[in-house]
């Protein structure tokens, strides 16, 4: 990391004071966003482990699929953006990867409401219980017990 920010600095004296402040804009909310998106990756990672272990409690929704594969893509977008403001030139083969990642995220979409459905069908036929929501867009909890519901 540190030696990422002394290339970046050594890159960043070539422009001018304008650009220099712009790249490093850039770069700040790039590495912020690339932080962000891996937490919420893990945390869903969280709910798909509980789901193939078939815990007590699972949280799931159609969230958890999209996320777990956006992640690829917006990863790719924030590390391209850092390298391409450090470097000034684009990475080597990012159409590419854009045009894969963005396959892949745009089939998660539409497979995401039929996965979700599935999932509900079958811990239902698991016999596990649907905590009530505290709002429209939260996941759903489903539990063994209801005396495991928060």
């Amino acid at each position: 990391m540190i030696l990422l920010f002394l290339t970046s600095i050594n890159s960043l004296r070539t422009g001018g004071i304008m650009e220099n402040k712009k790249k490093i804009i850039h770069i700040t909310v790039a590495a912020a966003t690339f932080v962000l998106v891996s937490l919420g990756f893990f945390l869903t990672g969280e709910n798909l482990v509980s789901l193939v272990n078939m815990d007590e409690k699972i949280t799931f929704s159609s969230s958890v699929i999209i996320m777990l594969f956006f992640s690829p893509l917006i990863w790719y977008c924030m590390v391209s953006i850092i390298l391409s403001n450090i470097t000034n030139r684009c990475p080597k083969y990012h159409d590419s990867f854009i045009k894969y990642f963005g396959s892949i995220a745009i089939i998660s979409l539409f497979l995401s409401f039929p996965t979700s459905l599935y999932v509900n069908y079958k811990l239902r036929s698991e016999n596990y219980l649907i905590c009530q929501k505290i709002s429209l867009t939260s996941p759903n909890t489903y539990v063994k017990d209801m005396k495991l519901c928060d």
